[in-house]
C-alpha cells in the first residue's frame, strides 16, 4: 500500500502548466487597461505651476490699487515671463471662504537681489480686480498683506509630458 503513487505523470503536467486562455485573456486585460489609459492621458491636462511668497502693496498713485510683490528663487526666473497668470492666496483669508486673488506678472526684475542670503528676483504682480477674489468678496487691505502666489508657468496634455523625452 506505501507503493501507490497518489499523482501520475499525466497529472503532474496538468497540474505544473498554466492554462494558455488564463494567460492571453490576461495580457489581452492588461493591454486594454494601458490603451484606456494611454488614451485618456490624451484628454488630462498638466498644469506646472510655482509657488513662492507674496507681499501686497497699495500702490500710492491711487488708494483703491494695489500690487503683488513675489520673489523666486535665481534658478527659477529663467522660467518666468511677464504675462503668465498668477493665483494669489492671502493668509488670514482661507481659499475655500474667500476665495484666490487673480493676477498676472506685470514685470519681472532682471537684477536678482539677496534675501535670507538666497538669490532671488523679484516679480510684480497686477491684480486683476484690486482685492476683490474670483467669487466677488473684497478682502481689506491691512499692512504687511502677505500670502502664496502660485503662478502657471505652462498647460498642455499629459500625453505631451509623458512623450516629452521622445521630442529629445
Amino acid at each position: 500500500m506505501d507503493n501507490i503513487e497518489l499523482r501520475s505523470e499525466k497529472a503532474r503536467n496538468i497540474i505544473g502548466r498554466i492554462p494558455p486562455r488564463i494567460v492571453r485573456s490576461g495580457i489581452a486585460v492588461l493591454s486594454i487597461v494601458f490603451l484606456i489609459l494611454l488614451v485618456s492621458s490624451y484628454f488630462f491636462p498638466y498644469t506646472e505651476t510655482i509657488s513662492a511668497p507674496v507681499r501686497i502693496i497699495q500702490a500710492t498713485k491711487e488708494p483703491q490699487s494695489y500690487y503683488g510683490v513675489i520673489t523666486v528663487p535665481i534658478s527659477l526666473q529663467s522660467r518666468t515671463e511677464t504675462g503668465q497668470q498668477t493665483v494669489l492666496e492671502i493668509e488670514g483669508y482661507s481659499k475655500n471662504k474667500y476665495g484666490q486673488i487673480l493676477g498676472y506678472i506685470e514685470r519681472k526684475d532682471d537684477t536678482p537681489i539677496f534675501q535670507n542670503g538666497h538669490k532671488v528676483v523679484v516679480l510684480i504682480v497686477s491684480l486683476d480686480h484690486s482685492l476683490t477674489t474670483a467669487n466677488g468678496t473684497r478682502l481689506v487691505y491691512y499692512q504687511g498683506m502677505e500670502g502664496t502666489a502660485t503662478i502657471f508657468l505652462k498647460k498642455e496634455r499629459l500625453l505631451n509630458v509623458l512623450f516629452a523625452w521622445m521630442k529629445r
